[in-house]
């Protein structure tokens, strides 16, 4: 798993901030993420990682926690990141655009029709 290209975090006024640019902006939305969590994406800054090496990581800085608690809010985290489209791991992506749709005359008649009846 890695993280998509074209997110930015930084810190802002003291808070964490991820910060999509580009196309992946038009998806999804800047995200607001605690210390811990940057540290977190921090490593997984570096490239490829798995659960198990982001709580390995996690373990080497943070000595007052439970491995069993890490694992469970990164996992959190993890599911976070997916559903909003900055996981590099396979989820499709939104299709964003406009479409034409060309009306014979009947489709058109039937839609005004709709549209006058209310």
């Amino acid at each position: 798993m890695k993280l998509k290209k074209n997110l930015v975090l930084r810190q802002i006024a003291g808070y964490y901030m991820v910060m999509p640019v580009g196309r992946l902006s038009q998806i999804c939305q800047p995200m607001h993420i605690s210390g811990t969590a940057a540290y977190i994406w921090k490593v997984m800054e570096e490239g490829e990682f798995t659960l198990d090496s982001l709580v390995e990581a996690a373990l080497k800085e943070y000595t007052d926690v439970t491995e069993e608690r890490l694992r469970e809010d990164i996992c959190k985290f993890l599911e976070l990141l997916d559903n909003n489209f900055m996981l590099d791991s396979g989820k499709a992506e939104p299709v964003m655009g406009v479409a034409k749709i060309q009306l014979g005359k009947k489709e058109k008649e039937h839609l005004q029709e709709m549209d006058k009846n209310g």
